[in-house]
């Protein structure tokens, strides 16, 4: 029997990853006495994995003593210690008692999906792991519990012409977009609104109404403004970038196998919490979360909309960090422009962005975004 023993952490991944590589047995789980452990125990089981979880010893002589101990009791089977995961010290610890024994060690490099055996006593080659993972189950693995998994298909052929028009005239329509943006935001239960003098009087605003109106998103009468449905409703109020981000990154998955799952409009909840986020497109990468908040609002100079801008950057960061620990990663793309200021908190935050104009290449910048680890 293949048994693996980890140390949790709570910010590092690479345990059922590895385990569902190499195809394990069970997993004996080190862990603190303070430590959450039922989101990942359960993720283990549900993949049809035993796992035992064990309070570990800090102490550095009886942490040693620990290690030993469960090397002699499960000496008969194939024991095997993953030290991608833990503390300095155990991980340290164990790689000494393990290699002591003649036992095998190996990490996972969380850039590079790769499988490496530390000790010179394992013969075994290196190894890339396998793409199995879902996002449901990474979430979990990290204490996150998912409320509504979202939509897994991809956005329909009716409002598909509709997307891809608004991105050909990226830089034309951009006010009038956010005058779209703002009255489905503000439409009443019955999903209408009535536009001022001052709207009607607006460059180009006529034309995108009728665009989609022609596309049978909504119904102008003089100054009603009626849109058909919820769905349709959320598509113009900046669900349409959702839709057209989720269905590139869903067609993807032909020329990238390491994409194992893609999610829309995932509703998620931490520790069985009450603050529940909202995630716009998720997907599993390479076994790493990969997290994409798509925005159609400006982003300007004025003192506001910087601490809505920073507040839509650092919310990321926060985030991609609690659900995808310290190997998650996070990219923001923008309808409207980005501002220096904005681009400057992403970049010192390591989040990747794309806006504007560039929306034209979004297909190579999702892809420069999964393939660049």
């Amino acid at each position: 029997m293949q048994i693996h023993l980890a140390i949790y952490h709570p910010q590092h991944a690479g345990i059922l990853s590895a385990a569902l590589t190499l195809k394990a047995d069970q997993i004996i789980l080190l862990h603190r006495h303070e430590d959450n452990i039922a989101g990942i125990k359960s993720a283990i089981q549900s993949r049809g994995i035993s796992c035992e979880c064990i309070e570990v010893v800090f102490d550095t002589q009886l942490a040693r003593e620990q290690f030993a101990g469960l090397i002699e009791k499960y000496q008969s089977e194939k024991l095997i210690f993953n030290a991608s995961s833990g503390y300095k010290k155990l991980i340290l610890l164990g790689f000494e008692q393990f290699s002591n024994f003649g036992y095998p060690v190996f990490t996972v490099d969380k850039f590079t999906d790769e499988l490496h055996w530390l000790n010179t006593k394992s013969t075994d080659k290196d190894i890339h792991l396998t793409h199995e993972l879902k996002i449901q189950e990474y979430l979990k693995s990290f204490n996150t519990q998912v409320l509504d998994q979202g939509q897994k298909t991809p956005e329909p052929a009716s409002s598909r012409n509709l997307t891809q028009w608004i991105i050909e005239h990226i830089g034309i329509y951009d006010s009038a977009m956010a005058s779209l943006n703002y009255m489905a935001m503000m439409a009443n239960q019955q999903h209408s609104y009535e536009l001022t003098k001052k709207e009607l009087d607006k460059n180009h605003l006529h034309e995108v109404l009728q665009q989609f109106q022609d596309a049978n998103m909504l119904t102008l009468r003089g100054r009603k403004l009626k849109f058909n449905d919820e769905t349709t409703r959320f598509y113009c109020n900046g669900g349409w970038l959702e839709n057209h981000v989720f269905s590139i990154i869903y067609g993807m998955r032909s020329k990238r196998s390491h994409i194992s799952d893609v999610a829309k409009g995932m509703l998620i909840v931490r520790n069985q919490g009450k603050v529940k986020n909202e995630l716009d497109v998720v997907a599993m990468s390479h076994n790493r979360l990969h997290i994409i908040e798509c925005k159609t609002r400006r982003f300007s100079k004025s003192k506001d909309e910087k601490a809505a801008a920073s507040a839509a950057i650092y919310r990321l960061d926060t985030i991609k960090s609690l659900t995808g620990g310290l190997s998650g990663r996070a990219m923001l793309i923008s309808y409207q422009p980005l501002n220096k200021y904005v681009l400057s908190r992403a970049k010192d935050l390591g989040i990747y962005c794309c806006s504007h104009q560039q929306l034209k290449q979004l297909e190579r910048h999702l892809y420069n975004f999964f393939d660049n680890q």
